[in-house]
């Protein structure tokens, strides 16, 4: 699918994400130069009418839906075949990636994060939503820290008719509630409370509350296994967070907060330190890197001046950043470009490349900086790196 316009207008240039269902993408919009995440539907879905009712139900669904906590939705469509929804592209990772690649969270930012991602679930609740697998690749995190809850395929309003889904409950062991694995239908605001208590023990301790070699083993301890200590795995955690979990893991929906505004005011009685501003805009704390398409591994800007080329080993040049292994038709020059960070703020200059420099589309003049935002497309020759910066 890479490199293919859909509805004549979403060119899909990265690929983000995929599961059984249906593969993530980023978008580029021909006609505006923005940037989408756009949701295709696999083929083997296509063919069941059940997951394409169900597809089609989640563009409705968050065309109800807007805040500054939920993925916007922009287009859905149909292309030769396959079925697609265009959403707003968030510049950052899931929270699952997060915890994987930096561990727990500090206490004060995974209080914000969880927060913010409680403020979705209100959104949807408040609209008779209920998203049915909230867990932390579905919580998005930007580089400016707004979380945004996105995938709303499992989801469904009072008003939704059933649907046949494969399997013995709608959700993910790990996440999900007692009551959505005895009746899905049945799940109301306090299952996706439940979730999102899972999500915040995880990002406080790096583990699930549950864990098991086998999908029933973990759902059979969310059925009927003692709620876990949080400080026995981090004992640093605030006294009152085993008490919070008590509450918020009850196995009986009537034990738990039955609210999202209970569930934050429970939150923020806690006994914390005083919260960190945002790390959104302090330019020290934060890195960047190249993204190339097709899976490659990220290529990361590690000085504050760093130039970009390919290399020539018969001459003996290397540049700090060689895209020979990603440009064997040789279209890079050996000094194509330079990139400089200055007070918080990233910079390309063109060095007179034999082929040019464009970012989004647009030809650069030779020597003069260009500043460079998070999720520009960056082409050298044939090479295209998506740019993006994220905290450290």
């Amino acid at each position: 699918m890479l490199g293919r316009v859909l509805k004549n207008r979403y060119k899909l240039i990265d690929e983000r994400g995929s599961g059984s269902m249906a593969t993530v993408y980023i978008g580029r919009d021909l006609e505006t130069n923005r940037l989408y995440a756009v949701k295709v539907l696999s083929r083997q879905a296509a063919a069941e009418s059940e997951l394409v009712e169900r597809f089609q139900r989640e563009f409705e669904l968050l065309t109800r839906l807007s805040g500054p906590h939920v993925v916007s939705p922009v287009d859905f469509g149909e292309d030769k075949g396959a079925l697609f929804i265009v959403m707003d592209y968030v510049d950052g990772h899931n929270l699952k990636h997060a915890v994987l690649t930096g561990g727990p969270f500090a206490v004060p930012r995974a209080i914000d994060v969880t927060e913010q991602a409680a403020g979705a679930v209100a959104v949807a609740a408040d609209r008779g939503i209920v998203h049915r697998d909230i867990k932390p690749q579905n919580l998005l995190l930007s580089v400016d820290n707004t979380v945004k809850l996105t995938d709303f395929g499992l989801a469904r309003s009072h008003e939704s008719r059933d649907i046949t889904v494969t399997g013995f409950f709608v959700g993910t062991p790990f996440y999900v509630a007692p009551e959505q694995v005895e009746n899905s239908r049945g799940a109301d605001v306090r299952a996706d409370l439940y979730s999102l208590a899972c999500v915040f023990f995880e990002l406080l301790t790096g583990r699930v509350p549950y864990d098991g070699e086998h999908a029933w083993d973990v759902v059979m301890q969310h059925l009927n296994a003692p709620i876990p200590s949080a400080r026995a795995l981090r004992p640093d955690l605030p006294a009152e967070l085993d008490a919070f979990f008590s509450c918020a893991l009850a196995k009986r929906p009537a034990d738990r907060y039955q609210t999202p505004r209970a569930f934050v005011d429970a939150i923020d009685a806690l006994s914390v330190p005083e919260r960190p501003p945002s790390a959104a805009g302090r330019g020290d704390e934060q890195s960047a890197t190249l993204i190339p398409p097709g899976g490659a591994a990220p290529i990361p800007i590690t000085a504050p001046e760093m130039i970009v080329g390919r290399s020539d080993p018969q001459r003996g040049y290397r540049p700090d950043i060689d895209l020979l292994p990603l440009d064997p038709a040789q279209t890079v020059s050996r000094r194509h470009v330079r990139l400089t960070r200055r007070n918080g703020r990233f910079f390309v200059e063109d060095l007179n490349a034999f082929n040019r420099t464009r970012i989004n589309g647009t030809a650069l003049v030779p020597h003069q900086d260009m500043e460079i935002q998070s999720g520009d497309m960056l082409r050298l020759g044939n090479v295209e790196l998506r740019f993006e910066i994220r905290p450290r």
